[in-house]
């Protein structure tokens, strides 16, 4: 069975019988690369200070992402509440979680939520930076590209992309919203690399004036999931030209259209992978189970990316912290 970094997100035993405090310890929030003293001091085990030590290291990776400090205190508050365990990630559990460790700030909540739903800072920066990282882990010769939907059930009707579709990976209709996923994965585990949400022609036809208000124009006209995925790969390969095998779930594989774009690439279609693409599909799900990647609750295009690239760097740390 592939490993995955989310299998490290819960204490061992082990490491839970060494959470001593160590004598009058004070939290020390890293933001805008500097350790912040908080209003309130908070015993740390030599194992916690340790983690948020290393923490602080990999959030000093995407610095060149945001402009403004606040937006990368900020991107260090939403990622520190994803970390910590809980049933539910949205905005408040969120700031709830991250406001155990930055004792003192006012408005969390409303910082983070206009942060995640409208701060103007790029998503697609934020996943190179985070492909930047996984780089440099040791070299996987037998991973491959995995091609698949991420599906995000949804409870009502008024979030960007939302319908009632077909999601093959649950095998009926349900009302969701659908991206496409390009996934690696191999004997060193699963990691998503890029990620689009599918805006179906009918949901792009009844919800025009939404469409003009919320989303890029270069992303408003109908677009098949096979062609977002041929455009995230084509993405990919301009950060990493040697290209592993593809290999991709039915929706796409069997689709000319798809084929014949990888053709057209010079890249191939690997054949006989299904039970790889069952691993991916079942580790992409432990990201919504143990990261909250699809409790986001805003309705917005660009609250979704921004959301999904910071579990997608979330997962990150733990596969950086791995190594």
């Amino acid at each position: 069975m592939t490993p995955s970094p989310l299998s490290r997100t819960r204490p061992t035993d082990k490491e839970h019988d060494r959470r001593e405090p160590t004598p009058a310890p004070t939290v020390l929030a890293r933001v805008e690369g500097h350790a912040i003293l908080t209003d309130t001091t908070i015993p740390l085990s030599p194992v916690e200070s340790e983690r948020e030590r290393r923490l602080g290291e990999y959030l000093d990776h995407f610095q060149s992402v945001f402009q403004r400090t606040d937006q990368f205190e900020r991107f260090g508050l939403y990622l520190r509440g994803l970390l910590e365990p809980g049933d539910r990630k949205n905005v408040e559990a969120i700031a709830t979680a991250a406001g155990e460790q930055v004792r003192g700030k006012s408005d969390l909540t409303q910082a983070l939520q206009h942060f995640i739903s409208q701060s103007p800072w790029e998503a697609a920066k934020l996943m190179v930076a985070y492909r930047k990282i996984l780089s440099k882990r040791p070299a996987d010769p037998e991973a491959v590209w995995v091609v698949h939907d991420g599906v995000f059930p949804k409870k009502g009707r008024h979030s960007v992309g939302v319908q009632r579709q077909f999601a093959r990976s649950v095998g009926r209709k349900l009302n969701c919203q659908m991206a496409v996923v390009v996934g690696q994965v191999g004997p060193s585990g699963y990691y998503p690399l890029a990620s689009r949400l599918y805006l179906p022609a009918y949901w792009l036809q009844e919800h025009q004036e939404i469409a003009e208000k919320m989303i890029p124009e270069e992303y408003r006209k109908p677009t098949s999931k096979y062609e977002i995925a041929l455009s995230l790969i084509d993405e990919l390969r301009a950060e990493q030209p040697r290209v592993p095998g593809i290999i991709a779930e039915e929706g796409y594989a069997t689709l000319p259209g798809f084929i014949d774009g990888l053709n057209d690439r010079r890249l191939g279609l690997l054949d006989g992978r299904a039970e790889l693409v069952a691993e991916a599909h079942r580790l992409f799900d432990g990201l919504r189970l143990d990261l909250g990647l699809d409790h986001f609750e805003g309705r917005t295009w660009q609250g979704w990316h921004h959301h999904v690239s910071l579990v997608f760097a979330a997962y990150g740390f733990l596969a950086f912290d791995g190594v």
